[in-house]
């Protein structure tokens, strides 16, 4: 196991001429009014899919770009939203061609169009909403990006991720607002979740859906050896559910008995109380995790998330 304290984050669907890939503002000093509207930092580039379209395709766009959320759209309007985890869960990542059951092209395991697993109704936000609405949606809602329309013409995206990187490009903010300043201490949950390397996977997911974590530190005695996410659980089980069903389709049995340990991440970037949250936003966006356990020495005290950090924003308008 390695740990770090000092080492590319993901991005959204669209990316223009002086944005930043994951939505945040280029140009923050430009942009930096009492009350910030989503148009200040709106792209117009805007890549999305549409319901008929197949996994691979929402998949391969994800890759190439860094996406984590795609807007679905039909006959010019937004109907829907596609995450990773979404088809995480739906196929394990997997492409059709690694899905086909007993050899057949024309028939494969799992879902095959977006349609199919895209999150609908869809929570939007217009241009001249504000930054601070925004994160006060996703807050409330528990989700991590929003569209943005201009009537019903969709113009960019939202994301946590680029609110996250827009927070931290300001900082320091000249009126003397210094909520990044604050200690890791003050904003981390002390009341640590936590599971074993050797306990099976649905311990983890039961976990993460009843407790409405995303991340779980792996522990032993106190001492920390990994972290897993809800898309390490995700991918898991949806290639769980594929391989299942391509054995079915053969005759086979398929039985696993995942652990913890067979799909945590060994390499934790973690944080110190101390330290500003600005320090920990950045190490965040730098490694592209969504969580930095707390530690003093090798104990686990905590863990600091992004979306705790975000609250800021919600709670004191930019």
């Amino acid at each position: 196991m390695g740990f770090a304290r000092r080492s590319h984050a993901g991005g959204t669907a669209c990316q223009g001429k002086g944005e930043s890939a994951d939505g945040g503002c280029a140009t923050p000093s430009r942009c930096g009014s009492r009350l910030m509207k989503i148009g200040a930092i709106a792209t117009h580039n805007v890549h999305f899919v549409r319901p008929g379209d197949s996994f691979d395709r929402a998949i391969t766009l994800m890759e190439e770009h860094g996406f984590h959320h795609l807007p679905v759209v039909e006959d010019g309007c937004v109907v829907g939203m596609v995450s990773d985890r979404d088809l995480l869960l739906a196929v394990g990542w997997k492409m059709e061609y690694q899905r086909r059951i007993d050899g057949h092209r024309n028939e494969v395991a799992g879902p095959r169009c977006v349609g199919q697993v895209m999150s609908h109704p869809v929570v939007t936000v217009s241009p001249e909403d504000s930054v601070h609405h925004a994160a006060e949606v996703m807050m409330e809602r528990s989700i991590s990006a929003l569209p943005i329309l201009s009537g019903q013409r969709l113009v960019g995206i939202v994301t946590k991720i680029g609110l996250l990187r827009l927070l931290c490009e300001m900082y320091p903010r000249p009126q003397g607002v210094d909520m990044l300043s604050e200690p890791v201490s003050a904003h981390m949950r002390a009341s640590v979740l936590t599971v074993g390397p050797k306990d099976p996977l649905h311990t983890a997911a039961r976990i993460m859906h009843d407790r409405h974590v995303r991340h779980l530190p792996v522990a032993t005695l106190g001492m920390l050896v990994g972290i897993i996410s809800d898309r390490d659980v995700r991918r898991a089980c949806g290639r769980e559910i594929i391989e299942d069903e391509q054995a079915e389709a053969q005759g086979r049995m398929y039985a696993t008995a995942a652990r913890v340990m067979d799909v945590m991440t060994h390499r934790v970037y973690t944080a110190e109380p101390t330290e500003s949250l600005h320090e920990a936003a950045r190490r965040m966006l730098a490694q592209n995790v969504g969580a930095l356990p707390v530690c003093t020495g090798e104990q686990l005290v905590g863990i600091i998330t992004h979306t705790d950090i975000l609250r800021l924003i919600a709670k004191s308008p930019l």
